[in-house]
């Protein structure tokens, strides 16, 4: 599944491995991200900015052949339809985030404001991923970002990991780090069986935990 969504996601071939018959298989593609949690004037919370910057190798296929410009950046018109590729292709897979209250699970809706940039020889995505129904903040609430394949790698950014727009007085956030299992070495195999790999990635997970009184 998450392996048709990286070929889609810029319209371009992905170069898997590069040993045949390598056992340690996953994953093929790393984001680093950062996660901004937006809150309206009446202290709702309506949404998810993110920031995905990709791995240079993935750039690199993803940008091969287009057209660039005389000083190595690239045109909006290569840009723009690649966000848009980009984002049409994650809807597939609920854009690997979920959010949930104590209460209930979080429904987002299509993402707005989305482009692509290019900088250190990486591409980023920004995209905002907005909430159907604002929730109110008061409470505990959590946010996961990971492919549950583990075909594509999530890791937060060193700085500025999390932030939270516009929240009332006192909300505060941690990142929760789960225990990292044993690395296992696993075929491609493994996790073209979607009964044993459906879940594999969230054991990796860093989780996002807002408070708010």
């Amino acid at each position: 599944m998450a392996f048709r969504f990286a070929t889609r996601l810029f319209g371009a071939a992905l170069v898997l491995l590069s040993a045949a018959g390598s056992a340690l298989a996953h994953p093929h593609v790393w984001v680093t991200m950062k996660t901004q949690v937006i809150y309206a004037p009446d202290g709702t919370v309506t949404g998810l900015k993110q920031d995905w910057t990709f791995d240079e190798a993935f750039t690199a296929f993803a940008l091969q052949g287009l057209e660039r410009n005389k000083d190595g950046s690239y045109p909006d018109s290569v840009l723009k339809p690649l966000a848009e590729v980009n984002v049409t292709s994650l809807k597939e897979y609920d854009y690997f985030v979920k959010g949930k209250t104590a209460k209930a699970a979080m429904v987002f809706k299509d993402p707005t404001d989305y482009s692509l940039t290019f900088e250190n020889d990486a591409l980023t995505l920004h995209f905002i991923l907005p909430l159907v129904k604002p929730v109110p903040a008061k409470g505990t609430m959590t946010f996961d970002i990971y492919d549950p394949s583990y075909f594509v790698s999530f890791e937060f950014a060193e700085k500025d990991t999390v932030s939270l727009s516009g929240a009332p007085a006192g909300c505060t956030f941690q990142v929760i780090t789960p225990d990292q299992p044993q690395t296992m070495q696993l075929s491609e195999a493994f996790f073209s069986d979607p009964s044993a790999s459906a879940n594999y990635g969230a054991q990796y997970a860093d989780k996002i935990q807002v408070k708010c009184p």
